[in-house]
């Protein structure tokens, strides 16, 4: 019975009433809960769509991974602010495994018209992401930055390199 009444809230409520849901269905964990939180990834409240995405990532809930590979690939979330990124690439590092190694290391290595790269925020996201793939195709893509320049982009790379070793 709490889940269906969460996912009312969900639906319905005021936004401190939302992320007390989202939380609620965290400490819960079950598929059902993680299929409400699903619905959260677009959330119009910042907050309520981290703390989902973050918990969607954590639980690795497969029935997510479209809508969220959707967010990663798309503009709007080029516009959020880091920690938005974040969440949301570091929950699509924890599941699309060694296929969502060619998008990531494009994002973090290529160099497109005129030599330009990827803005640094979503370069140090792709890192992340890459981190939490693990493996050695993950690591190749991490290393072939390892001289980056930017301190962003190059902190990034090496939290997520300490990180893939583990």
């Amino acid at each position: 019975a709490a889940v269906p009444s969460m996912a009312r809230v969900l639906a319905e409520g005021t936004v401190p009433l939302r992320q007390a849901a989202v939380a609620t269905l965290a400490e819960i964990g079950t598929p059902g809960a993680m299929q409400a939180l699903d619905r959260c990834i677009d959330d119009p409240d910042r907050d309520v769509r981290i703390a989902a995405v973050k918990t969607l990532g954590q639980k690795a809930y497969r029935g997510v991974f479209g809508r969220l590979e959707a967010v990663v690939k798309s503009k709007k979330l080029r516009e959020a602010d880091l920690t938005e990124k974040t969440a949301f690439f570091e929950a699509y590092g924890a599941m699309c495994g060694d296929a969502g190694i060619p998008f990531l290391d494009e994002l973090l290595n290529s160099k497109g018209i005129f030599g330009r790269r990827e803005d640094p925020e979503i370069r140090a996201c792709a890192a992340m992401a890459l981190g939490r793939i693990k493996g050695n195709k993950a690591l190749e893509s991490l290393q072939k930055s390892s001289d980056e320049k930017d301190i962003v982009v190059r902190n990034a790379i090496s939290r997520a390199l300490r990180g893939s070793t583990k």
